[in-house]
């Protein structure tokens, strides 16, 4: 009802309107904000008129904001593969309450209801797949920013070093201060930072002002990034994040999509700098036909073994870590007959 009340009233009502309509804080929806409903008795045709809908008004979705992250989760129902990081600022305990499964719950801001894997963004881009082979149309191809949700009218204070202001914009256990939207725009106005969201060429950070960069294409030489011109390049032989991958052409050294990713650490202050890196990963996931899930981290640059911590008394960084880290990569087990 919502989607169609925006595209009535503002994209064939007004001229000049346009619109988007961006999910909030998935991991407290039991369930129930990516769990694949239709009108009953409704056809695939007319679902697929749906999911069309929903891919059009919600072109990214939030996935990290101060009532915690809502990228992905440990231990949920039938997803396979580990990623020692699904454990990041999570708002509810993993014994708080039972798993949904296959159902759906109420209340969980008030510590009730279950939790899903259909509360994480990165099984919603599984479901998304699931659902593109069973009615052709993927209603959940977003992108991923963040934000703070502080109602502070503060949107860019993530600092969490400025501990005299800390207490007041967090309420108490479980909360954090919240993530930053980074958005690829031509230019700083409304209309550019708009179609950027539109487009999906943006991503989130948990507080950091990372500048990160991913392109994907077929024919991206090895060593792009020690090319002054990668950005460019990038665009020219491929498209930027939050796209999709361009037909693949027909020559026999085409039969594996390249992947071009790099990072640069946020620098901070001369008071306060900013944390190195320690590694870039890429995930990659997929669906069976039972429904099972599953997610396979890679780590594409930098070290996992390096020795990089942080002091939990303190919050000082231990370790070697990298300004800046870039790799050029190409999934040896790549399949194409599978999304």
């Amino acid at each position: 009802g919502l989607w169609q009340a925006l595209e009535r009233s503002c994209l064939d009502g007004v001229p000049g309107c346009d619109v988007l309509a961006i999910p909030h804080n998935p991991n407290l929806s039991n369930g129930r904000l990516f769990t694949i409903e239709y009108p009953e008795g409704s056809t695939r045709e007319e679902q697929a008129g749906y999911a069309a809908l929903r891919g059009r008004m919600e072109p990214v979705v939030e996935m990290m904001q101060i009532k915690g992250e809502s990228e992905c989760r440990s231990g949920m129902w039938k997803v396979l593969g580990a990623d020692e990081d699904c454990g990041f600022e999570k708002f509810r305990d993993l014994h708080q309450v039972e798993d949904c499964q296959d159902g759906m719950g109420w209340g969980a801001l008030g510590g009730r209801g279950c939790r899903s894997r259909m509360d994480f963004a990165r099984y919603a881009l599984i479901e998304g797949l699931r659902e593109a082979d069973r009615i052709g149309v993927n209603p959940y191809a977003f992108g991923l920013i963040a934000a703070t949700d502080t109602h502070t009218g503060t949107p860019g204070a993530v600092d969490e070093w400025e501990t005299s202001t800390f207490d007041a914009r967090v309420p108490g256990p479980g909360y954090n201060l919240g993530g930053l939207a980074a958005v690829w725009a031509e230019e700083n106005t409304r209309e550019s930072l708009f179609r950027a969201l539109r487009r999906r060429e943006v991503y989130g950070t948990s507080g950091p002002r990372m500048t990160v960069r991913f392109f994907g294409g077929w024919d991206y030489p090895e060593d792009l990034c020690a090319s002054a011109d990668l950005v460019a390049e990038g665009y020219a032989r491929g498209v930027p994040m939050g796209s999709d991958l361009p037909v693949r052409p027909a020559q026999a050294d085409a039969s594996t999509p390249v992947f071009v990713v790099s990072a640069m650490q946020d620098p901070g202050t001369a008071e306060h700098p900013g944390g190195l890196l320690q590694r870039l990963q890429i995930v990659k996931g997929w669906a069976d036909a039972d429904g099972t899930f599953h997610q396979q981290v890679v780590d594409v640059a930098g070290r996992a073994d390096a020795g990089a911590g942080v002091d939990a008394d303190t919050c000082e960084p231990t370790g070697p870590g990298e300004r800046a880290l870039c790799a050029v990569w190409r999934d040896p087990d790549f399949d194409p007959a599978r999304r």
